[in-house]
């Protein structure tokens, strides 16, 4: 099992997992958890590969350069969307006698509900995050000498 160092990123898998309910307590049909730690990190690396890439494109190497909220909605997104993958590939209803239908994996569409949710929120947050870096960079940052080419300021 590869985990990412505790410092890679500014959310540790135990808060992604709080933050979902992924807890045995929270999960009385399982009494476990549904999102294995390899299955979080992979999400928090997705994460970072999808907000590269969307434009201005960006080459941050680690999740840590990530605002937290931003990583979160993008890790929910993504584990979401995957479990409502597996959940289609695996439903099934079935009936034994007069009592009534009973699914398995029957909630593919709610997961696929609360992923879209999730990647709005990050797609959005992502796009005003970006257009914010990318005019900061236009004008040099916030201390740029842009702010000094007014009409008052003449140095003849």
């Amino acid at each position: 099992m590869t985990q990412l160092p505790s410092n890679a990123t500014p959310l540790t898998v135990d808060e992604i997992r709080m933050f979902l309910q992924d807890q045995p307590q929270s999960n009385p049909l399982t009494d476990a958890i549904e999102f294995p730690d390899e299955e979080i990190n992979l999400a928090i690396k997705l994460t970072l590969y999808k907000y590269n890439a969307m434009t201005p494109v960006t080459t941050y190497s680690s999740p840590s350069q990530l605002n937290g909220y931003l990583l979160l909605c993008g890790v929910c997104c993504i584990l979401l969307k995957s479990e409502g993958i597996r959940q289609m590939r695996n439903q099934v209803v079935s009936q034994d006698g007069n009592i009534a239908p009973v699914g398995l994996d029957e909630k593919q569409e709610l997961y696929a509900q609360w992923a879209e949710r999730f990647c709005q929120e990050f797609i959005m947050i992502a796009r005003a995050i970006k257009n914010q870096e990318n005019m900061e960079a236009a004008f040099g940052g916030s201390c740029s000498g842009y702010r000094n080419l007014g009409r008052f300021n003449y140095s003849w």
